[in-house]
C-alpha cells in the first residue's frame, strides 16, 4: 500500500517530483527509512499519525525533524526541488511509514485509526479525504477482526479429554510362616506315649496304645490335635501382606484432574469473556456509575460526566474494541439527558477542565502514565496528564502541540468519544513498544 500512498499524493498534486520515478524512489526509501524507526520504536506511532493528518505541521517539531533528516540521507539535494518547506511530502513518507508498520503490529494500526478519528474531521484535508478515508477503512477493518475474535463468543465450548498415563502398580507382597518342624515332632511324640525310642519321657500320653487302646486314642487325639492346630496356627500369624504404594499414583491423579479442571476452567472464562464484557458494560450503562470517582454521572456536568465515562470504559476493556465500542459509549453519554447534546465547549475549556476538577484526577492520572510531557506534537492527554508543565496552559502553544484549533467545539458525546480512542491510541504505542523489548522466546 506504500507505493499506492506516495502515488495518491503525487496524483492529487499534493506533492510534485517533475515526474521523476528517481525522485519518487527516494521518497520511498526514505519512507522504508522511517518505517524501520517506527518499528524499533512503535511508541513513535502516535505522533507520526499526528504530523501526518496536519497540512499546517509546523517546521521546528521534532517528528517533522526527524522526517526531513531521513529525506536528507537518501536525498541530498531535495530543498533545490521544493521551494518551501515540503510538509506533504513529509506527511506523505509520515503515512506511508506508519502503514507499512501497522501490517506487522496491529497495535501501531490501533494507535493511527483511533487518532485518525479524532484528528481527521477538524484538518484541512478535503483534498486529500479519498486517500485518507481508503487508508483508515483498511486499517480499521484488520484491527476490527482482530477485535472481534477477542469480544466472540463461541456457540459451543470444546474442552480437549484429559491425557492421563495410567502408572503401572504391582501386585502385593505376602510373607508366609513357616512350622517348626522341630517343634512339631517334639509334640507329635509325645502324643504317641509316655517316652521315645531313647526311652525319655515326652510328658505327654500317659498310655502306649497296646496297654490301653481307648484311652490312648482318646489321648493321641486331643493332644496330636492341638500341637498341630497350634502350629497352624503360628504360621498363619506369621503371614504378612505388603500393599503397593498408592501415593504417588493417586498423587500423579489428583494433579491431573486438578490441572484438566483448571484447563476447562480457563477455557470457558477465555471463551465466555466476550459475554462477560458485555454483561457488565450493560450494567454500566444501565447504573450510569463512575467506579473511579464512586458517583453517579448524573451529579457531575455533562463534560466532566463524559471524560469519566471515556475513563471508565477505557479501563474496563481491552485494547483491541470493536468500533461500535466507541458508539456505545456515545450512546451512553446521551442517556444523560437532552441537554447533554447542547452542552459543547471549545476543546481547550474541555482540556482545562480535565486539568483542573476534583472529579477527573484519575483521567490526569492516566493520562500522566499513557503520554509524555507536552514537547511537540502529541495528544490531548499530554496536557491533561502534566497540567504543570509550562507548554501545558498557555493557548498559544495549543495548536503548535496538538494541531487543533483552541477554538474548535465538541459536544459531550464527541468529547467521550475523542477522550477513549486518545486512551486507546496512548496505550495501544506503550503496549507495543513494550513487546518489542519483551525477550523472544525460545523455539
Amino acid at each position: 500500500m506504500g507505493g499506492l500512498i506516495l502515488q495518491g499524493f503525487l496524483v492529487k498534486g499534493l506533492i510534485d517530483v517533475g515526474g521523476d520515478d528517481t525522485k519518487l524512489e527516494k521518497l520511498s526509501q526514505a519512507a522504508k527509512d522511517l518505517a524501520s524507526a517506527l518499528k524499533k520504536k512503535p511508541s513513535k506511532a502516535l505522533s507520526y499519525s499526528l504530523i501526518a493528518f496536519d497540512p499546517d505541521a509546523p517546521e521546528d517539531d521534532p517528528v517533522v525533524q526527524e522526517a526531513l533528516a531521513a529525506l536528507q540521507k537518501r536525498w541530498v539535494t531535495y530543498r533545490n526541488t521544493f521551494a518551501d518547506m515540503p510538509i506533504s511530502v513529509v506527511r506523505a513518507i509520515l503515512l506511508d511509514a506508519i502503514v507499512d508498520a501497522a501490517t506487522e503490529d496491529d497495535r501501531v494500526g490501533v494507535c493511527f485509526v483511533a487518532s485518525a478519528r479524532n484528528a481527521l474531521p477538524l484538518m484541512p484535508v478535503d483534498s486529500e479525504r479519498d486517500i485518507w478515508i481508503d487508508i483508515v477503512k483498511k486499517i480499521e477493518r484488520r484491527v476490527d477482526e482482530v477485535a472481534e475474535k477477542e469480544w466472540a463468543t463461541p456457540e459451543t465450548i470444546s474442552i480437549k479429554s484429559m491425557k492421563y498415563q495410567q502408572p503401572s502398580i504391582g501386585s502385593p507382597k505376602i510373607t508366609f510362616g513357616e512350622v517348626s518342624e522341630a517343634d512339631l515332632q517334639i509334640a507329635l511324640r509325645a502324643a504317641a506315649g509316655p517316652h521315645d525310642q531313647s526311652n525319655n519321657p515326652t510328658n505327654g500320653n500317659r498310655y502306649f496304645p497296646n496297654q490301653n487302646p481307648a484311652n490312648w486314642v482318646s489321648e493321641f487325639g486331643d493332644m496330636s490335635g492341638t500341637a498341630i492346630s497350634d502350629a497352624i496356627n503360628s504360621a498363619i500369624s506369621e503371614v504378612a501382606v505388603s500393599d503397593p504404594d498408592l501415593s504417588e499414583p493417586f498423587g500423579n491423579l489428583v494433579s491431573a484432574v486438578s490441572g484438566y479442571v483448571d484447563e476447562a476452567l480457563n477455557s470457558f472464562s477465555a471463551a465466555t469473556a466476550g459475554l462477560q464484557r458485555r454483561t457488565k458494560l450493560l450494567w454500566w450503562r444501565e447504573a450510569l456509575y463512575s467506579p473511579s470517582a464512586a458517583k453517579s454521572y448524573r451529579e457531575l456536568s455533562p463534560t466532566t460526566a463524559a471524560a469519566l465515562m471515556a475513563l471508565d470504559l477505557f479501563e474496563t476493556v481491552p485494547l483491541f474494541t470493536p468500533a461500535s465500542v466507541s458508539a456505545f459509549l456515545g450512546e451512553t453519554v446521551l442517556r444523560l439527558g437532552a441537554e447533554t447534546v447542547e452542552a459543547q465547549k471549545t476543546i481547550c475549556e474541555l482540556v482545562k477542565e480535565a486539568q483542573d476538577h476534583d472529579d477527573l484526577s484519575p483521567l490526569r492520572a492516566i493520562a500522566a502514565k499513557l503520554a509524555d510531557v507536552p514537547e511537540g506534537r502529541g495528544p490531548l492527554l499530554a496536557l491533561i496528564g502534566h497540567p504543570a508543565h509550562a507548554n501545558a496552559r498557555r493557548e498559544e502553544d495549543f495548536q503548535r502541540l496538538t494541531g487543533l484549533s483552541p477554538s474548535s467545539k465538541l459536544d459531550p458525546v464527541s468529547w467521550a468519544g475523542w477522550l477513549f480512542r486518545e486512551l486507546q491510541a496512548s496505550k495501544a504505542a506503550i503496549d507495543a513498544l513494550s513487546a518489542k523489548r519483551r525477550p523472544a522466546r525460545n523455539a
